[in-house]
């Protein structure tokens, strides 16, 4: 072409590589800036020339087709049909072919824009503390509500359904109208019994962690300690399992449904303990749901075995019980003389064997029912209920207004920051189970030589402990049940101010790296945090 100045050429170019390649090498969580950059970048070269542009010399006694991908210094930038690039000043070009190159030109800023602003995107998905928004759970199920008039195993199959698709007022509701009325009263008498901030300091503290996890989950879930090395890019090991399926819907479930001040707690004297428990029951329900859908197995069928007028016996066909290899059961005459008038309000939808005399026979598990206001609710729970109301009531009365602490309500204790030994170095496979021995731990909590399963009726503003210190390995195997007993949340209210401290380093940080030295240097502390969550 004449005028044109004809620079290097680059006959050799690397071709885009096949999107099956490009998948394969995509990161399991996330596309990196840079890998975008280079793919597009790949791709705009390798494109086909159907919209290749005529360009005219000056002259007019010479036309190209060609494709132009840039303009720099005054000159067009052309690829040509076989791949070769030149350079072309504009003043070499007729009018219409400067005119195109300006149309272009404009164009390819805009494409290049466009471009930028997806990399940036992009590098701040990848960079930021959290995604946003923040995901949530599908809703929850409509709840449903045990109804007067049931049938025994009607009410036991509503009240398994509803706790796992996140519904826990149903234990609630499946009590007698009574029932209801009296704990409202409890826990209205309760609050006014309470210190002042005595709840809502505890529970801003609790929000402020919960808060901290969830909004900086990216980068809790990046941190090499939680990675599976011998996975793919962005596995989780059994750590991080655990913080993905117990830790974070629990920090979600807290932020949703736990009251975080004062204003929030009063609310519940105001508009009353029912209507309170049920708003909050559809704010945590589908983060319930998530935790039962981890934690649970499918909901048990029961059938009538026997029956009177108001009581009736169910029995779980197909879940043997080898009685000889437990030892007594809780029904069984060694050991139930008089448990069901005993057995606490905690223990309201727990089976027990039917134990008939001291035979080892296997048999199927079976739960006493008896019928109240219509309602059918356990018979321990029926026969104690009277009693274990009077109790709360007698030991409340007994104070003064605003004068209870969180140990005299709930029981438990200040429990120290617990901590593991930790290597000089990180190690990505910290929690491969590699440790089975827990002796770094410091003691959190003194050992209980009672039985944890057994109810002897005692208040619990005994503030007895509820023994659930770590032993053997701290390191979390699997997703396990773990049994929440009052001296345990009493325990976390009164200890959580050490782990909002704990946390500060943390909540600091500026970026995932930061982020993750901070951990680094409380890592022990968090090892026992989620030995302690994990119930190993």
């Amino acid at each position: 072409m004449p005028g044109a100045a004809i620079e290097k050429t680059s006959p050799h170019r690397s071709p885009t590589p096949p999107m099956a390649v490009v998948y394969s090498v995509m990161p399991s969580r996330e596309l990196t800036a840079s890998f975008l950059l280079v793919w597009l970048f790949l791709a705009c070269l390798d494109r086909p020339f159907i919209q290749a542009e005529k360009w005219t010399s000056l002259t007019g006694n010479r036309t190209v087709e060609a494709t132009m991908v840039g303009m720099w210094d005054n000159q067009v930038v052309l690829v040509l049909a076989g791949g070769r690039k030149v350079n072309v000043p504009m003043d070499s070009l007729i009018a219409e072919s400067r005119i195109q190159a300006g149309q272009i030109a404009a164009r390819l800023e805009q494409q290049r824009e466009a471009l930028t602003s997806e990399i940036k995107k992009v590098a701040e998905e990848a960079a930021a503390p959290a995604p946003d928004p923040l995901p949530e759970p599908a809703p929850a199920p409509e709840y449903e509500a045990p109804a007067p008039g049931m049938s025994p195993e009607q009410t036991l199959q509503t009240i398994s359904t509803q706790i796992q698709n996140g519904h826990v007022a149903v234990i609630y509701d499946a009590l007698p109208p009574s029932y209801r009325k009296r704990i409202d009263a409890l826990v209205q008498l309760t609050l006014t019994k309470l210190e002042p901030d005595a709840l809502s300091q505890p529970l801003s503290q609790l929000h402020s962690l919960a808060d901290l996890i969830v909004t900086r989950q990216n980068w809790i879930l990046s941190h090499p300690r939680l990675l599976d090395s011998a996975g793919q890019k962005g596995d989780l090991n059994a750590a991080g399992e655990v913080i993905q399926k117990l830790v974070l819907p629990t920090a979600n479930l807290v932020r949703a449904g736990i009251p975080a001040d004062q204003a929030a707690i009063d609310a519940i004297e105001q508009i009353g303990f029912a209507k309170w428990l049920h708003q909050q029951d559809a704010a945590i329900a589908p983060y319930v749901a998530m935790l039962m859908e981890s934690y649970s197995s499918p909901a048990s069928q029961w059938s009538l075995l026997d029956s009177k007028e108001d009581t009736a016996i169910l029995e779980m066909p197909g879940a043997i019980s080898d009685s000889s290899a437990s030892g007594p059961q809780s029904g069984s005459p060694d050991s139930s003389s008089d448990s069901s008038s005993s057995s606490s309000s905690s223990d309201s939808y727990s089976s027990s064997s039917d134990g008939s005399g001291g035979s080892n026979v296997a048999k199927n598990p079976t739960i006493a029912m008896k019928k109240v206001e219509g309602f059918w609710i356990p018979a321990s729970v029926a026969e104690g209920f009277d009693a274990w109301a009077k109790e709360q009531n007698d030991a409340l009365e007994q104070l003064d207004d605003a004068t209870m602490n969180l140990s005299a309500w709930l029981g438990g204790q200040y429990v120290t920051v617990p901590t593991a030994p930790v290597d000089p170095e990180p190690d990505p496979n910290r929690f491969d189970g590699s440790s089975s021995s827990s002796e770094g731990y410091d003691d959190m909590r003194e050992s209980s030589s009672s039985d944890p399963s057994s109810s002897d009726g005692s208040s619990s503003y005994s503030g007895s402990s509820s023994g659930y210190e770590t032993s053997g390995n701290p390191t979390p195997k699997s997703l396990e049940p773990i049994a929440i007993t009052p001296e345990m949340i009493g325990s976390i209210l009164q200890s959580v101010s050490a782990y909002s401290s704990l946390a500060a380093p943390l909540q600091a940080a500026t970026d995932a790296s930061s982020f993750h030295q901070a951990a680094e240097q409380i890592v022990g502390s968090i090892e026992g945090m989620l030995s302690l969550l994990s119930g190993n």
